[in-house]
């Protein structure tokens, strides 16, 4: 219903975990083709920060995503999106849609 009212819908999902560190790293490595949303799940317990400038230095002035919690950004498969943590590691799940 939402297609008829312009509104895209989803037609393709994929789904796969990530683990990052304190080095940038893409979510995911490779997007998927018509991609139009990405969702982002933190499943660890550390905050992880979302930029789409790997070359970022602070994360003072990127988003962030609180352990357990998630984010959904309205974003096409030609920009890549990179996830790091302050310290540690910490374990994702990006789910695509397309």
């Amino acid at each position: 219903m939402s297609g008829a009212y312009g509104n895209p819908i989803a037609r393709r999902v994929t789904q796969q975990n990530v683990e990052i560190t304190t080095a940038w790293t893409a979510l995911p490595t490779t997007a998927k083709e018509g991609r139009q949303w990405i969702e982002i799940y933190n499943r660890s317990s550390k905050k992880i920060f979302l930029s789409v400038d790997d070359s970022t230095a602070n994360v003072k002035f990127v988003k962030a995503i609180a352990g357990g919690d998630y984010k959904i950004e309205p974003i096409g498969d030609s920009l890549t999106l990179y996830a790091r943590t302050a310290a540690g590691g910490a374990r994702v799940i990006v789910t695509e849609y397309a």
